[in-house]
């Protein structure tokens, strides 16, 4: 049976973040789900909650570092120290970079980077003193192979895999685990060109599940690429 910790995923209420809410919600998971979307979030938690009763939403900004922490705590006050954390949460905007305004690099750098950030430094400590844990943090292939007008967006996913693997050196000896994933083309509502060949976002949900669900304590998935095939 899954451990009755919690898993915190962030950015539930769409795209990535909802498929996977489902997802775990499918395996029995204790869920807290985070978004800054109040009314689509208790839309995701009533339906994972036909799966898993034990699934709460709390609405919360990522970029608001006082909002997180108040949060962070009642979540642990209601389930318990968060045995899995998953920063899904990101917003992205595919534009020349002469387009993009620096208030426009902020945002995005405040929600996709320090949104984790964030969300780390809450739950970090349970999971230092527990000796096991595990952080997923969501990136995207422009953090490996940027396309033209992606400045922003991939310079916000590059950052976020130097804080995870940088992070996980420091932690890998505590028992903790930090994976970065990076999808390509995905379905979402991230601002960006679609095609017809890029994934669903169920995709990406099942890649979380298995590295959730790697209960191994001598195996870690360090860095996990999910591509469309074809591109």
């Amino acid at each position: 049976m899954p451990s009755e910790r919690p898993i915190l995923l962030t950015g539930a209420a769409s795209g990535i973040g909802r498929a996977a809410a489902q997802a775990l919600a499918a395996k029995s998971h204790t869920l807290a789900l985070i978004d800054v979307n109040a009314q689509m979030l208790d839309e995701i938690v009533m339906i994972c909650q036909k799966s898993s009763a034990k699934t709460r939403g709390f609405p919360c900004d990522v970029t608001d570092q006082a909002a997180v922490t108040r949060t962070c705590r009642q979540i642990r006050g209601e389930f318990g120290a968060v045995a899995t954390l998953i920063n899904c949460a990101g917003i992205g905007r595919f534009a020349p970079f002469l387009e993009i305004e620096p208030a426009g690099w902020l945002r995005i750098f405040s929600v996709n980077v320090m949104g984790a950030v964030h969300l780390t430094r809450a739950v970090l400590p349970d999971m230092l003193a527990a000796g096991e844990g595990l952080i997923i943090n969501v990136g995207s292939r422009m953090a490996i192979d940027p396309h033209a007008t992606t400045t922003a967006y991939a310079a916000s996913k590059a950052a976020l895999r130097a804080f995870s693997k940088s992070l996980a050196m420091e932690i890998k000896d505590r028992g903790i685990k930090v994976t970065f994933l990076a999808p390509g083309g995905t379905k979402t509502n991230i601002a960006t060109p679609k095609h017809e060949g890029y994934l669903e976002p169920s995709a990406i949900a099942d890649a979380i599940v298995y590295i959730t669900e790697n209960k191994a304590r001598n195996v870690w998935v360090r860095d996990l690429v999910v591509l469309p095939l074809g591109f």
